[in-house]
């Protein structure tokens, strides 16, 4: 077999560092129990831990998702962070048999509630009528912010009923490339007979499943402070303004932090269109920003760049599944409706960044934040029972974990604007009937065969037999679909090598949680790379290597350039290693 260059295998492991994909650096190890306290959530497959809270620090490990993990501490973003997520936690997680100990960003956690944290009578009045379940969380949330205020509001609307709803052909949707579990199986969203999912949006969004629209829907899964802004009153009134310098750190590091056009095309700072927007229509300045953010990016658009001479930085009418869902916004910002009265109203042609900020403001006042739907959740999941029309329609975002996400974003955006300790007041939803405890995630589903045959998994097309030979040779399992879907675009799509995909096999999380013996570990990599079970003379050769100073890294580099690879991956029609064949 021929060796891997040295060379080469820095360059793998600089590569692999900088993707983090299933990378685990070495970090100092202490064999002991962890007191699991927190769940990882939110991510297709596996979360980043880091050295530092911020993205831009080293890869210490990774945690799958539902896995368990301590939450140690909470802290903020450092400065270098570009995740746009503020708020972070230090972990404690358990690799192959040892803990080690890093940061993630609090998106990706939810912790479990504890309901010990200081509290008081007053408190306790203020949340007698939130049923018991609902308390813990919000008894450790005012733990950490004493000032805020929290208001239930009974929906009136049954728990079940509002699932089924939710979950209506088009009425919540979720990436295509998400896990099985994620996607809705009903005969309207899925073809049992191909196992094809119908595309409703764009090139990728397809109907969510119940399960994974009920995780998102329950209120307690959001009660923390990376997700309560979502609960955020968003009705404004000068008693809380907030002012332009105030809603500037929100918009540093963005195609925002500079200065443009007004309604009244006088070029003034972007964060003071905001402060006069807020004014003007009386809603949250901060949330105005932060969902221009979540619309156009921090980079901006074709929605916000000015390239057609009109703006719609906040996405208004930009729907559409036959044409571009831009071309239809900026069209709506360059005519409106044939009524020069609602044109007037709400500032169309919006022809500055400022006139499509403040009319856009107006707009989503009269739509959406005065006919009852005054928060994140409500204008995701539309049941207060305030709202005058049919409620679980009339929706801003169909994307189901979107109002976590944006509520992630306002509560950065309140941190950078120093007013993360400020009184503030939050409408939290209550349904009837619903679940005794917070609902939990969905467990990843095993990818449906493509093809049976005499009960064996077979891929449609060369690549993915190949995938599917990765997992059963390594992982001793049959692809999940996230896992399937992952790895077949790495190769199309990024063209990975074969040599880079099997590395993220033999040194995945899940891998190293086997904690495999030498001998497991080189009879795995016989099975992987030479397609047979190895012979003594073979077992005992590596085995001396690994007993003599090489590493597995080393052990590995023995297999992935063997002439038996090789022909594997060329079977498969694409590279087996960087530079093969020049």
């Amino acid at each position: 077999m021929r060796r891997i260059t040295a060379k080469l295998a820095s360059a793998l492991l600089a590569a692999f560092m900088v993707i983090g994909v299933f990378f685990n650096a070495a970090p100092v190890n202490v064999r002991a129990d962890i007191a699991a306290n927190a769940t990882i959530i939110n991510c297709n497959s596996v979360v980043n831990v880091r050295e530092y809270p911020t993205n831009q620090s080293a890869i210490v490990g990774t945690c799958g998702i539902n896995s368990r993990v301590q939450v140690t501490g909470t802290t903020y973003a450092d400065g270098s962070d570009t995740s746009g997520l503020a708020s972070w936690y230090s972990i404690t997680f358990e690799s192959n048999g040892a803990v080690k100990n890093g940061y993630v960003a609090a998106y990706y956690v939810r912790r479990d509630a504890t309901g010990t944290g200081p509290s008081d009578g007053g408190f306790e009045s203020m949340i007698a009528n939130f049923p018991e379940s609902y308390k813990p969380y919000l008894r450790d949330l005012h733990a950490i912010h004493p000032s805020w205020s929290f208001t239930p509001v009974y929906t009136g609307y049954d728990w079940n009923s509002a699932i089924t709803v939710e979950t209506r052909r088009g009425g919540s949707l979720i990436s295509n490339s998400a896990n099985g579990a994620w996607k809705s199986k009903a005969d309207y969203s899925y073809n049992a007979a191909t196992g094809q999912y119908y595309v409703i949006d764009a090139s990728n969004w397809v109907n969510a499943s119940p399960e994974i629209v009920a995780f998102y829907m329950d209120p307690r899964n959001s009660i923390n402070e990376t997700a309560v802004f979502q609960f955020l009153d968003l009705n404004y009134t000068a008693d809380n303004s907030i002012p332009g310098p105030s809603v500037q750190g929100v918009l540093n590091g963005t195609f925002m932090q500079g200065q443009a056009a007004n309604q009244n095309n006088d070029v003034i700072n972007y964060s003071d269109i905001f402060a006069d927007a807020g004014n003007i229509a009386d809603i949250n300045p901060i949330f105005l920003a932060s969902h221009v953010i979540q619309e156009c990016s921090k980079n901006g658009s074709t929605s916000s760049n000015g390239a057609t001479g009109f703006y719609n930085l906040y996405n208004i009418g930009a729907y559409s599944s036959v044409i571009s869902a831009s071309v239809l916004g900026l069209n709506f910002a360059q005519n409106g409706l044939p009524d020069p009265g609602f044109n007037d109203t709400y500032l169309i042609p919006w022809n500055t960044p400022g006139r499509s900020i403040v009319g856009g403001a107006k707009w989503i006042r009269d739509n959406y934040i005065s006919r009852g739907q005054g928060t994140l959740y409500f204008m995701r999941f539309n049941f207060d029972p305030a709202y005058t029309g049919q409620r679980g329609y009339h929706q801003y975002m169909t994307a189901t974990a979107s109002v976590y996400t944006e509520a992630s974003h306002m509560m950065t955006a309140y941190y950078r604007a120093g007013l993360l300790d400020t009184p503030m007041s939050f409408r939290i939803p209550v349904y009837d009937n619903m679940p005794e405890g917070a609902v939990g995630l969905p467990a990843n589903e095993i990818a449906p065969p493509p093809i049976q045959q005499n009960g064996e998994m077979v891929g449609r097309d060369p690549i993915e037999n190949f995938l599917i030979y990765m997992y059963r040779s390594t992982l001793n399992r049959y692809p999940d679909t996230v896992g399937l879907d992952y790895w077949y675009k790495q190769i199309t799509v990024d063209h990975m090598t074969g040599e880079e995909v099997a590395y993220g096999f033999v040194f995945s999380q899940e891998m190293t949680n086997r904690n495999l013996s030498d001998e497991q570990y080189v009879r795995i990599l016989y099975n992987a790379f030479l397609g047979r079970e190895c012979d003594a003379d073979g077992l005992a050769y590596w085995i001396d290597k690994l007993s003599n100073g090489s590493s597995r890294l080393d052990v590995y580099h023995g297999f992935s350039r063997s002439d038996e690879f090789i022909n594997l991956c060329n079977t498969a029609g694409f590279s087996p290693y960087p530079g093969y064949g020049t």
